[in-house]
């Protein structure tokens, strides 16, 4: 008998492994963020946050590309103005591009590699005007759909091949539709995935409560646990303001806060995240009419825990940067070292 249990571990191993079963991995989790601003000029709080965190990576977004009609062709454009230097963070840097799915709908698939091979060119060019010493990996944002599949694939193909000459890997973000779908979205031919965990709720419905972190929204996508890719996992801290005109959306208004919104002269709160304009007023260089609508939208620890807790079940990578988006905003929404520390102890497994 005492020898039945001094194998035991050894048979039930084994039998686990006949059976098929399969023991939750927790990975291990590296602290990264977004900065995604056009000017680089962190704040002493952003500093203090990276630093505080250890903070391994930061995905920099480097510029956009978009349809350029006078060149019939697609182009860059919002490029990263740095006020500091970069190298005040002692990071690993990500150079992240964001590329419009409606440039893909007006490139000739036939010219998706030529134009893959100047985009690589730009990046790299790019990387060495900024001075990025650490630089493994690029990145490119694209909410490609089924129709702009092919045309972005031979794209991140061409890429990835033109990177890999100066050993650097490409990765690509997925959205939640791309990650329960890949059927028909397709798997990008990538190194590595970012899910991007937000945005997924209606933003231009009146009635939607957040669609930064909808969680309720995001459930059903979660069905799948498992990608073809390795995943690393972005997460938002952020704030806006949707606003409504007429029953219609109008615009996003980046960074605002109830703070901007606090003058009951201008703004009758509603009540749960809501207020309306009751006199016309200026916010954000923005020209606001009596009787628009405005639906504030947040994210806070709490709301950020469920989301780790959601995403525990799917089958992760041995090594996962949690990645916040955006490196600028998390101090504003008051999220410091030990919160956003605390979410990552959390998504462990701890």
């Amino acid at each position: 008998m005492n020898q039945f249990w001094r194998y035991s571990p050894i048979i039930f191993g084994i039998v686990c492994l006949l059976a098929g079963c399969k023991q939750q991995v927790h990975p291990v989790v590296r602290p990264a963020f977004y900065h995604w601003k056009t000017t680089f000029d962190p704040a002493p709080e952003a500093r203090q946050l990276v630093q505080n965190m250890e903070t391994e990576r930061i995905y920099l977004h480097l510029f956009d590309i978009d349809w350029d009609e006078g060149l019939k062709a697609p182009a860059p454009i919002a490029y990263l103005e740095p006020r500091q230097p970069l190298d005040v963070f002692k990071v690993e840097w990500v150079p992240t591009v964001f590329i419009t799915n409606r440039s893909l709908t007006r490139l000739p698939i036939q010219s998706a590699a030529d134009f893959a091979e100047r985009l690589t060119g730009k990046v790299l060019e790019q990387i060495e005007a900024l001075k990025l010493q650490r630089v493994p990996e690029v990145q490119l944002d694209c909410d490609w759909t089924q129709s702009t599949r092919d045309v972005y694939f031979e794209i991140l193909k061409t890429c990835r091949a033109e990177l890999s000459k100066a050993g650097i890997n490409l990765s690509a973000t997925i959205r939640l539709h791309q990650l329960r779908y890949p059927e028909q979205t397709g798997v990008p031919p990538a190194d590595r995935g970012m899910l991007m965990y937000y945005n997924m709720g209606e933003v231009r419905h009146w009635e939607e409560p957040n669609s930064i972190l909808n969680l309720a929204a995001a459930a059903p996508y979660l069905q799948t646990k498992s990608y073809a890719l390795p995943l690393d996992l972005a997460l938002p801290v952020f704030q806006w303001g949707v606003l409504f005109r007429e029953g219609e959306m109008i615009r996003l208004l980046s960074g605002l806060s109830a703070n901007d919104l606090s003058d009951p002269e201008r703004f009758y709160d509603m009540k749960g995240g809501r207020y309306e304009v009751v006199q016309g007023t200026f916010l954000q260089g923005h020209y606001l009419y009596e009787g628009d609508l405005i639906r504030l939208e947040t994210v806070n620890q709490e709301a950020l825990h469920i989301a780790v807790d959601q995403l525990r079940g799917f089958d992760w990578a041995g090594d996962v940067f949690l990645t916040f988006y955006e490196l600028d905003s998390a101090p504003e929404l008051g999220l410091d070292a030990a919160a956003l520390d605390a979410v990552i102890k959390a998504f462990e497994g701890e």
